[in-house]
């Protein structure tokens, strides 16, 4: 799994629409989504900063009311670091329009 993640970051750094995608299949309100979902988002986040801007929206709506449904630590974990670099996506991409280059 950790290895399929790493392909769909690799992946997405030229192809973050068709990555995303399918990624956001399974990404549905309500269901706690897998660990390694989470952690391509927040990977892909990273890798490809502005290419992640357009589904922000979707992913933070979509993600902050499943806070609490994460019992385990390890999906706390995960919770937490995507949280931190869809975050930094978010400021880089503000930065990034104040310096023009966007």
């Amino acid at each position: 799994q950790q290895a399929a993640s790493n392909v769909l970051v690799a992946v997405g750094q030229r192809f973050i629409n068709k990555v995303m995608e399918e990624v956001l299949t399974k990404f549905q309100p309500g269901i706690l989504p897998h660990y390694f979902v989470l952690q391509t988002f927040a990977n892909l986040s990273v890798s490809n900063v502005f290419g992640m801007v357009p589904f922000l929206n979707s992913i933070l709506g979509t993600m902050l009311p499943m806070l609490g449904m994460a019992k385990q630590d390890h999906m706390k974990s995960v919770f937490c670091y995507g949280k931190v670099f869809l975050d930094f996506s978010v400021a880089a991409a503000i930065l990034g329009m104040f310096f023009g280059l966007v």
